[in-house]
């Protein structure tokens, strides 16, 4: 299979299959036109896909090319406006291509391969906070070229290592049924739904005319090949044609495979496992209640805790610890900002599923997770080489807004910045950005005075007539984080001065919020009595569940999501729970050639 001949072999075989009547993928009523006026073929082929044939497979313009590559128009959205919250605004199922994390672990789930190909992959855009927008992670040349070797290497592994478990064939007479079992149980899992008739007669198609050159080893390790590389593997599609929809008004269920799918996808991070195909097969997801009990045997599985601390990596933007620097000879930056890192995971990870964790847990909890390096830092005696221990610090630590790599993240190289600090409340805790400064704005940092404090140096932010409007939300928030350095170490003096940690909330989303505070404790003890945390927690779990930014339509199923969660005593856990039930995540509205076609 590796070899030129085989290879020209292969090329040659695909070049002459039959090209069957493919049923429409992502529910087209007609067939789309292509742009340009290039047949799909040549859209391809210019990407090198025509050697493993997929126009003549039958997908044409639907696939990696779709709507970026091939040219295909763009598919228009009825999505109504609304006002009112009864019943909610549905929105569109767009095809969501797999995010690098996503691809990795279904190859993970599918092959048995953990070698994570996606590392060689183009980084997905980040909208949001998340990778997973679909509106924005599009193909494009370089993932094309980097998706079709992953392919090839990762089929060639599959057939040296698991060909007894994907396709045994202990007699060679019995070749063709050993393909049909192949396809059956393999394609199943590998499309997230059972193959339609055509797709089963593609691919048998390709396996009969290769097989008499290649045998039937290189001939599955072929079939695989084509798999991995076929759009309804590479993309997860959520919205078959119904025939049956009456108006734009009138959202649609999705169907029992795409529940799945987006349950798994949304829990683990992966393909659905054989069970949760099996409940779909039978008809058992129809309800919000069976629905739930999924979700939660979904939520018991290792994957949803590995997924659970992506969404925290996420929320919290952990990746700019690859970025912090420090200028201080205390410990190696590339040391302590992986410490950091994984301290500040730790530490929400654990609130989020400990029994009796709760949000007001988050934003309250004494518990700092430390090993020899943060151990030695912060002049503790716990820690043990890399392993991370949990410690109780009553006195100065309270929540996540003073874990220490959290305040070190949001500093600066040499000193602290109550900038950084006070946007990221308002904006991952309370959800209220704040807008980017004109160009003109110098944003760089005041040198740091050894007679003045902090708080000096930064009063011009608000002297400023041109900075003053953000910058009155932003530093007062700020300043209350002053007890903590650059190090996110704990102080009362600063260049001999003492801290003044007093703070201000002005125009948080709860009018309870607002007003003085004095330490960082203190304002995460009013956020563990506020509703807006959980709103705002509501609404980026939202984000990362659907893959793409909720609006003023969402505001009515997200509201929904933080009343559950206060239900439920702030078990963060119900916060999935109460998405997965909502009529947003079972839902989805027409497109306008469903309408076209007709009730």
């Amino acid at each position: 299979m590796t070899g030129p001949e085989p290879r020209a072999t292969l090329d040659s075989a695909l070049s002459e299959l039959p090209r069957p009547d493919a049923p429409p993928l992502v529910g087209e009523a007609r067939p789309r036109r292509c742009g340009r006026g290039r047949k799909p073929a040549r859209a391809w082929s210019r990407l090198g896909w025509s050697r493993l044939g997929w126009s003549r497979l039958g997908w044409g313009c639907v696939g990696l090319a779709l709507a970026t590559l091939g040219g295909c128009e763009a598919r228009p959205e009825l999505t109504p406006s609304r006002t009112t919250c009864d019943p909610p605004a549905a929105r569109r199922a767009p095809l969501r291509l797999l995010t690098r994390s996503e691809y990795d672990n279904t190859i993970r789930d599918l092959l048995g391969d953990d070698s994570a190909p996606s590392r060689a992959f183009p980084p997905e855009p980040n909208v949001g906070g998340f990778d997973n927008n679909a509106e924005s992670h599009l193909a494009n040349p370089l993932l094309v070229e980097q998706l079709t070797s992953a392919a090839r290497e990762l089929s060639q592994r599959a057939v040296r290592d698991h060909l007894d478990t994907l396709a045994p064939c202990p007699n060679a007479a019995d070749a063709d049924d050993c393909v049909d079992d192949f396809l059956g149980r393999f394609g199943k899992r590998a499309f997230r739904r059972p193959l339609t008739a055509s797709e089963r007669t593609s691919f048998l198609t390709l396996y009969r005319k290769a097989a008499p050159t290649l045998g039937y080893e290189a001939a599955i390790g072929l079939l695989i090949e084509a798999f991995l590389q076929s759009p309804q593997f590479l993309y997860r599609v959520e919205a078959p044609l119904q025939a049956d929809v009456a108006s734009a008004e009138a959202p649609l269920p999705l169907g029992p495979y795409e529940l799945a799918s987006r349950l798994a996808y949304f829990l683990w991070g992966s393909m659905p496992d054989d069970e949760l195909l099996a409940a779909a097969e039978e008809g058992r997801l129809g309800t919000a209640d069976e629905l739930e009990a999924q979700a939660r045997r979904l939520l018991a599985d290792p994957r949803a805790r590995a997924q659970v601390s992506r969404f925290h990596e996420r929320w919290l933007g952990l990746s700019r610890f690859e970025t912090v620097v420090r200028d201080t000879d205390d410990v190696p930056s590339e040391r302590v900002n992986e410490s950091w890192r994984r301290s500040l995971l730790a530490f929400v990870d654990d609130v989020f599923w400990s029994e009796d964790g709760t949000l007001a847990d988050l934003f309250t909890s004494p518990v700092v997770f430390v090993d020899d390096t943060l151990a030695e830092l912060y002049g503790l005696s716990a820690g043990e080489g890399s392993e991370l221990l949990p410690v109780t610090l009553e006195d100065a630590r309270a929540g996540l807004l003073t874990q220490p790599g959290l305040m070190a993240m949001l500093a600066h190289p040499n000193q602290s910045s109550p900038i950084h600090r006070g946007v990221f409340v308002r904006e991952h805790i309370l959800c209220r950005p704040v807008p980017a400064p004109p160009p003109s704005v110098n944003n760089t940092p005041p040198d740091p005075d050894p007679n003045a404090t902090t708080r000096e140096r930064f009063a011009v932010h608000t002297k400023d007539p041109a900075c003053a409007t953000c910058h009155q939300l932003i530093d007062p928030l700020g300043f209350g984080f002053e007890q903590f350095d650059e190090l996110g170490r704990y102080r009362d003096e600063e260049n001999g001065h003492p801290v003044d940690a007093s703070g201000e909330v002005r125009h948080a989303p709860d009018p309870n919020l607002d007003g003085p505070f004095h330490g960082a404790a203190e304002l995460g003890r009013r956020l563990a009595d506020s509703s807006a945390p959980g709103q705002c927690l509501s609404r980026y779990w939202y984000r990362f569940a659907l893959g793409r930014m909720d609006s003023a339509e969402d505001a009515c199923t997200t509201e929904g999501i933080a009343q559950s969660l206060e239900r439920a005593g702030g078990r963060l856990e119900e916060i999935l729970i109460a998405l997965v039930r909502s009529d947003a995540f079972r839902q989805r509205a027409p497109w306008i050639d469903e309408l076209e076609a007709g009730p």
